[in-house]
């Protein structure tokens, strides 16, 4: 009786942690930051002309003492906010996960990468230019960090959307990504529905804290505020997944036994094909890092 699939696994310190750090330092700063206001007993801080509001903005609680770690958690989380998309763009042109399979896609990468970095440092122009004393530009540097991350996650998601569109090109074995006989029954296609399932939320969420705060109701834009902050959490955990097949296909490697199927040379993907071709054997000490997982199966769309 053949042997069934060993559940997933994979290397445990890989390059799907660099968006959870990110997400580790972001929550634990908003529960921080919550936890102190609550343990102050909630105030409403002077700077805010002594109305009444609950929950209060973020950026009020980021203007008292603890400003400093409102700075250096922004700061923190923006290196490997931008450091997840540069990584991605990273494994996919040496082939470490799925390649880019259209002209576009490295474009719309290094776009994101562009965006990415504007957006973040506008995060931590906020954190610096306190609402307490540079109130306007405190409210600009807001503005920027939603627009260029929104940009951001745009020109991500379209590259999800384009592997989505086109399984065929897609590289190694289709059975593992394909789950139905329609096109779009794969699963980048899933991950793009889900990752714009995560920005229409997003957009809606931002649309409220804007509207209320335009009408003066406070305590209902500073709810929709810490919902988005939360909410912004996840999009890190859907770019680890994202980065998650590079560390799978590390433990493979390391582990062909667990998985009989692909000692078969005819049932191997291309990138496995490849590296067997080229001597590469399981009992090699040279590290897996130094060699693409992946071999595209086709040239790109030109």
């Amino acid at each position: 009786m053949a042997r069934s699939k060993p559940i997933i696994r994979f290397q445990v310190i890989h390059y799907y942690l660099i968006p959870l750090v990110a997400l580790v330092v972001w929550w634990g700063m908003l529960i921080a930051m919550l936890a102190v206001w609550g343990a102050q007993g909630r105030p409403i801080y002077s700077f805010m002309n002594g109305e009444y509001q609950n929950p209060v903005y973020i950026s009020d609680i980021g203007a008292t003492n603890i400003q400093p770690l409102f700075i250096s958690c922004s700061g923190f989380q923006a290196i490997f906010f931008v450091g997840t998309l540069v990584m991605g763009f990273y494994l996919r042109k040496v082939k470490k996960i799925q390649p880019y399979i259209d002209k576009h896609q490295p474009r719309l990468a290094i776009a994101s990468i562009i965006c990415a970095i504007i957006g973040q440092l506008g995060i931590l122009f906020v954190s610096i230019f306190n609402t307490r004393n540079f109130h306007s530009v405190h409210l600009a540097m807001v503005g920027i960090f939603i627009a260029f991350c929104f940009f951001a996650c745009v020109c991500d998601f379209a590259i999800s959307c384009i592997f989505g569109l086109h399984p065929s090109k897609l590289d190694p074995v289709h059975d593992q990504v394909i789950f139905g006989k329609n096109r779009l029954a794969n699963l980048y296609f899933v991950a793009f529905i889900m990752k714009l399932i995560w920005l229409c939320c997003a957009l809606a969420f931002a649309i409220c804290f804007g509207t209320y705060m335009r009408q003066d109701k406070d305590s209902k834009s500073a709810v929709f505020e810490w919902l988005i902050s939360f909410w912004y959490g996840l999009l890190l955990v859907i770019w680890s997944i994202d980065l998650l097949p590079s560390a799978i296909r590390k433990y493979r490697y390391k582990h062909p036994e667990q998985y009989p199927r692909y000692q078969n040379l005819q049932d191997s993907s291309q990138w496995e094909k490849d590296i067997r071709n080229h001597g590469i054997d399981n009992n090699s000490t040279m590290s897996m890092d130094d060699h693409p997982t992946y071999v595209a199966s086709v040239n790109p769309v030109v």
